[in-house]
Parts: C-alpha cells; sequence; structure tokens
C-alpha cells in the first residue's frame, strides 16, 4: 500500500531528525534577540541546514508517484 510506505518514509525521517539532534548534528537555537523574525534562515549555519533539510524531502513528483496528494490540494 502506497500511503502505509510514505508514512513508514515520513517515521524514519522523523526518527532520523531526532536521533541527530540528540547526537548533536544540529546547531542550538538561537535566542530570539538573536533570530530574525520572518526570515526563513539569520546565517550561513541556517541556510546549510535548510538546504541539507531539503535535499531529504521528497518532491511533488516523488510524492505523487506513491500516491500522496498535497494538503490542500493547490
Amino acid at each position: 500500500m502506497a500511503s502505509k510506505k510514505a508514512e513508514e518514509e515520513q517515521q524514519e525521517y522523523v526518527e532520523k531528525q531526532i536521533r541527530e539532534a540528540r547526537e548533536g548534528e544540529y546547531p542550538e537555537h538561537k535566542s530570539i534577540s538573536v533570530a530574525e523574525n520572518g526570515s526563513m534562515v539569520n546565517d550561513m549555519e541556517d541556510l546549510k541546514q535548510l538546504g541539507e533539510d531539503m535535499e531529504e524531502m521528497s518532491t511533488n513528483s516523488e510524492d505523487h508517484e506513491q500516491g500522496i496528494v498535497a494538503d490542500p490540494e493547490q
């Protein structure tokens, strides 16, 4: 079943992020006074992390092949 496979992949992705966070893979959160509100990234370190996160995400085409529909469909 395609949705079961997609759910398993999502669970594995979340577990990997949790494991890496525990191992210190991700930088500490910035204080509110340092973070720039409304910005996707605040510095080069954030940009690199965002790039790594985006590379691991499936594209819409890959999701569609697995039977996953965007919610809400746009």
